[in-house]
């Protein structure tokens, strides 16, 4: 657990006394960052800042969807931060960060590191000391922080989708197809926790919220923009990879026709060939020209030659070959 106090002439980490004088100090708001959690940080979480008892199930069970409820005197939301995919990990991974926010405090809780709550830790150091001792504007710095962390993601997944492209028209490959629905299942699952917490955004921008000051509304407006942007540009990606899906698939239908025109062209020409050998594998006692004759071989070696040649040009004619 990692408590931050704010006030309009410093921060301070950590600070000696106990959560619950801090929060009945007439100035400041704490922010409290929990990783975990742990047993006793439940214990702060019920008896210290009395939280419901279902939002506080929420934080252990975790894998929850982007929402936002009110309590007596306080916000419960749950977001999500991304961290791009590695080596060993080809879809997106959700960082969830369920959050409470009242008048004095706002409490992150998370069950492993987060690079983002690092990053707004930093920049609520360098923000405005006026601006710091507010928990809008802690609320906002987080969640904007973690909503930063999207656009690298689409720009990767962008960029990805750019060389598969150019792929699947050099040398489509079953890997290529894997990998384009390896990108579409990473835009669903960022499409799922977006849109959310988009339309949570919309109703904290009402002016009856009583938390949010009217002065914040500006910056709350800007982590909507963003999010409208994001969900815009997840939504363009998904229709670019739609289309490239089906670019794969008529590029391999093409491919195939081209191969099932060559085997037409052998078929036929070993058929109309096999006819002629055909015939004279027949129990006849005279053939034309009979097996006796010293040029009846060459004869019709060289008949099947220019049968075979006459089909060849004409499917040549007709574009076949």
């Amino acid at each position: 657990m990692k408590v931050s106090l704010y006030t309009q002439d410093r921060v301070t980490e950590d600070p000696a006394q106990p959560l619950a004088e801090l929060l009945a100090r007439p100035d400041g708001v704490l922010w409290v960052d929990i990783t975990g959690p742990a047993d006793e940080d439940v214990r702060v979480m019920r008896e210290v800042f009395a939280f419901h008892h279902l939002a506080i199930e929420d934080t252990q069970k975790q894998a929850q969807r982007p929402k936002l409820e009110e309590y007596a005197g306080y916000f419960f939301m749950t977001l999500h931060a991304l961290r791009p995919p590695g080596p060993q990990r080809q879809t997106v991974a959700l960082q969830e960060i369920d959050l409470f926010f009242g008048p004095r405090y706002v409490v992150t809780v998370h069950p492993h590191p987060v690079a983002a709550i690092e990053e707004a830790r930093s920049r609520l150091e360098k923000a405005a000391p006026a601006l710091r001792p507010h928990t809008d504007f802690i609320l906002y710095t987080v969640v904007d922080t973690a909503v930063d962390t999207y656009f690298p993601v689409i720009d990767r997944i962008d960029q990805a989708l750019d060389r598969t492209e150019d792929q699947l028209f050099r040398r489509p490959t079953p890997q290529a197809l894997d990998h384009l629905i390896t990108l579409r299942r990473s835009l669903l699952h960022m499409r799922h926790v977006a849109a959310p917490l988009r339309d949570i955004f919309n109703v904290l921008m009402r002016r009856d919220v009583a938390l949010v000051r009217p002065e914040t509304l500006v910056y709350f407006r800007d982590v909507y923009d963003h999010l409208l942007r994001i969900t815009d540009m997840i939504d363009t990606h998904r229709d670019l990879l739609t289309g490239a899906v089906e670019v794969y698939l008529s590029v391999i239908s093409n491919r195939l026709n081209e191969v099932m025109k060559v085997l037409t062209v052998i078929t036929a020409t070993v058929g109309a060939l096999a006819v002629i050998t055909g015939f004279y594998g027949m129990n006849f006692t005279r053939t034309f020209p009979p097996f006796e004759w010293r040029y009846g071989v060459p004869t019709v070696l060289a008949l099947m030659i220019v049968i075979a040649a006459a089909m060849l040009a004409a499917f040549r004619r007709l574009r076949w070959l």
